[in-house]
């Protein structure tokens, strides 16, 4: 089999290009319908292109994935995935990019607080020749009783941009991306289990832009994205892209060393001048908890490194899937590869 001669934006002049609508789910039974038809409002709004919806299931509990296909019609074209259990967002994105069938892919939220307007910017950028486009929440719709949990993650989004390496990856932080075939490919050939999905997509290269948009409010339920997950993504974010923990402690380390030799040197010039006992067993006791606790520290994050190579080592899936549910077919589609890091039980 052979795909079709591609034009410019990865679609073959014969046909209408493919886009594949992406959105991971976990316990959104009340977004389920909302979802299918933000996607067909999608579809009426760009009849130059077909459109299937790539919903992954990310091991709910409320027949998300079961909901979605009720309120699938004749005409809808999606596959709707469902893990064997809970695997994190970013898997399920990983899983929505190897189950793509689409010349790009969008990423959505769920919970349907992007407007319909981003994706026409996104569509346009592509169009434009960008192989990668992010999207940049412009105005933030932060819950009640968010507010610090909000700042922490703009804190998080400006370190990680200054000590990652990654000049692509938008310093605001990015909320969701267009991928072409081309990226999306590269992507699923990527074999890393412990990932910042969207410091992979910064990785990669190619022509990249970003739009800006006004985040609306959550359409239903309340927000999976729990503070464990946050701080696991924390770690895999640096694990993946920075040596910064490396180099801090390290520099930490000589500014200790340097100023217990010159504390050091100063007790005993005061205690020869003074002809007087030098500083007591308190100080000595607080240097060594002090001493202690920052040789832990390390030790730590050192082995936060290592215990995420001996996980890529034993290449163990990203996710796995219980079943994929296809919903009709597209008129036709690129050819794809097979993506490596997920299995189906």
């Amino acid at each position: 089999m052979t795909s079709p001669e591609r034009s410019g934006n990865g679609s073959s002049p014969t046909r209408r290009p493919l886009v594949t609508i992406i959105a991971p789910a976990y316990n959104e039974a009340g977004n389920a319908a909302g979802l299918v038809d933000f996607f067909r409002q999608i579809r009426s709004r760009r009849p130059e292109f077909d459109f299937e919806l790539v919903v992954v299931d990310d091991g709910s509990t409320d027949d998300t994935s079961r909901l979605v296909q009720e309120a699938l019609a004749d005409d809808d074209v999606a596959r709707v995935a469902t893990f064997s259990r809970n695997f994190g967002s970013h898997a399920a994105i990983t899983a929505g990019l190897a189950l793509s069938r689409g010349d790009c892919a969008i990423t959505i939220g769920t919970d349907l607080q992007e407007p319909i307007e981003m994706v026409d910017q996104f569509l346009d950028a592509w169009q434009d020749g960008n192989e990668l486009v992010w999207s940049v929440r412009e105005t933030r719709n932060v819950p009640k009783g968010k507010g610090f949990a909000n700042w922490l993650a703009r804190v998080f989004n400006a370190v990680f941009y200054r000590f990652a390496n990654l000049p692509n990856l938008p310093k605001e932080g990015p909320a969701q991306v267009l991928l072409s075939r081309k990226v999306i490919d590269v992507l699923n050939a990527m074999p890393e289990r412990n990932r910042n999905i969207f410091g992979m997509f910064a990785w990669v290269g190619f022509k990249q832009t970003t739009i800006y948009f006004h985040q609306k409010p959550r359409a239903s339920g309340k927000s999976k994205w729990t503070t464990a997950k946050k701080i696991r993504l924390v770690m895999d974010s640096f694990v993946q892209f920075s040596t910064a923990p490396f180099l801090a402690t390290m520099l930490l380390g000589v500014l200790l060393a340097l100023l217990g030799l010159g504390g050091g040197l100063a007790a005993l010039i005061v205690a020869l001048a003074t002809l007087s006992a030098p500083v007591g067993w308190l100080l000595v006791l607080c240097s060594v908890f002090f001493v202690g606790g920052l040789q832990l520290a390390a030790l730590g994050g050192f082995g936060e490194y290592v215990w995420r190579a001996g996980d890529d080592a034993r290449r163990r899936p990203l996710y796995i899937l219980s079943g994929v549910h296809d919903h009709g077919a597209p008129a036709s589609a690129p050819m794809t590869t097979r993506s490596e890091v997920g299995v189906e039980a």
